[in-house]
């Protein structure tokens, strides 16, 4: 995640534990794609015998969320991930008890509800956070110069209009790709 929405993140985070109505309000409404999908996806795995209402596990997915928000301590898992564990971990104990105590696992509450081109969501908010942290941890590993011909290199520019948007040589913008193409290798693999 980038710096700026991180330390907004941090801040909001931070607000909520404070007890700041408003931000816990702007963190129900910033993660509701989440809420709303792990909901759906717990609606789908419900039996008909056990049906719980939706607006009560709308309302145990924001309670969740809430907890989330008091108990996340950072380290190497995002906020939004932490949250959806969270989340998903309550709708399973939610369906165990109103389904008899049988035997449900957390892989059971779907990461993709069953129709592909309805998306869950909860993957536009996890996805946003990790490209973020991804973009973090590529800028970390590139020179200013290697940053600024990756950004154009991703998106399809050559290495000589890569040469000439930046004011280098030709031969300057093709180190800085090699460079860039290994250093991100060498980072995801």
């Amino acid at each position: 995640m980038c710096s700026e929405n991180r330390s907004k993140l941090d801040k909001l985070l931070l607000d909520v534990r404070s007890g700041d109505d408003d931000a816990c309000a702007e963190l129900i409404r910033t993660y509701s794609p989440l809420i709303s999908g792990l909901v759906r996806c717990t609606m789908a795995k419900m039996p008909p015998s056990a049906r719980i209402d939706e607006d009560e596990l709308l309302q145990e997915a924001a309670i969740k969320l809430y907890q989330a928000a008091l108990s996340y301590e950072g380290g190497d898992v995002s906020f939004g991930l932490y949250a959806k564990i969270c989340i998903k971990n309550r709708m399973v104990s939610l369906l165990r008890s109103h389904s008899g105590g049988g035997e449900i696992s957390f892989d059971e509450i779907a990461d993709e509800l069953p129709d592909p081109e309805d998306r869950d969501p909860s993957h536009k908010v996890l996805e946003r956070e990790n490209e973020h942290e991804l973009d973090m941890r590529i800028r970390r590993v590139l020179s200013p110069l290697e940053y600024d011909v990756f950004n154009l290199y991703i998106d399809g520019v050559r290495t000589t209009e890569i040469a000439k948007a930046l004011s280098v040589s030709t031969k300057t913008a093709e180190n800085a790709v090699y460079r860039m193409r290994s250093k991100i290798q060498k980072l995801l693999y």
